[in-house]
């Protein structure tokens, strides 16, 4: 039987994840109509772990605090989440997931934690088939977080300079996730852009990725 594949979408919050991640299923859909399609998300509610993630980033306060606890969390949620979908892709069935480990190199090295830290938390797990990340600028994401949220503001959404730097690892992330994870089929998109342009890279991306050898995928 044919392996299902795992694909991961990321970015800062305010990137566009969300509309890109539903045209995606839509893009998947239309190419075979017999692919059955997993959508999910981490954290989750599949353990008490996720529950509590949930909780650390729906919370306000300093965006620095807790990193280490968030780390455990998240690699916790991480492993229920995994006994979920890897016998789905083992059916066949392909999972695409509103973020996975990339957020806690990003956001949990932004925050303090080393590399080692968050792979050691982590190597046990599924390596994703391909992770696809929308990159916009902080201020960009700021006015569409305005747009959506209001003045309201999250823990990891409080802070321009601690988002900036969560962006900079985001787009140093394939160089780390492949020499500590073997993660390297990682693909940079540009966000910036009306919805129809980064739909059309988002396909892109995914047609080139299918169509070639990894080695060869490249910044859209």
């Amino acid at each position: 039987m044919k392996q299902g594949k795992l694909i991961v979408i990321e970015g800062i919050n305010g990137c566009g994840k969300g509309t890109q991640l539903s045209y995606l299923v839509d893009l998947i859909h239309g190419t075979n109509k017999s692919n059955t399609i997993f959508v999910t998300r981490e954290p989750n509610d599949f353990d008490e772990n996720g529950r509590k993630a949930r909780e650390m980033l729906k919370s306000d306060g300093d965006p620095y605090e807790n990193a280490q606890k968030a780390v455990g969390y998240f690699a916790k949620n991480r492993g229920a989440h995994n006994q979920i979908f890897v016998p789905m892709l083992e059916k066949g069935i392909h999972v695409i997931s509103d973020r996975y480990w990339h957020s806690n190199f990003a956001f949990q090295g932004a925050q303090g934690v080393s590399y080692k830290d968050v792979a050691v938390a982590n190597r046990t797990f599924r390596i994703p088939d391909l992770t696809m990340i929308l990159d916009v600028p902080v201020e960009v994401a700021f006015a569409r977080l305005n747009y959506r949220d209001g003045k309201s503001r999250r823990k990891f959404d409080s802070d321009k300079d601690f988002l900036n730097e969560v962006r900079y690892r985001y787009l140093n992330l394939r160089d780390v996730l492949q020499e500590w994870l073997k993660d390297k089929n990682i693909l940079l998109i540009n966000g910036n852009q009306s919805t129809e342009a980064v739909q059309r890279d988002v396909r892109s991306a995914y047609d080139s990725f299918y169509s070639m050898p990894p080695s060869k995928a490249k910044r859209v």
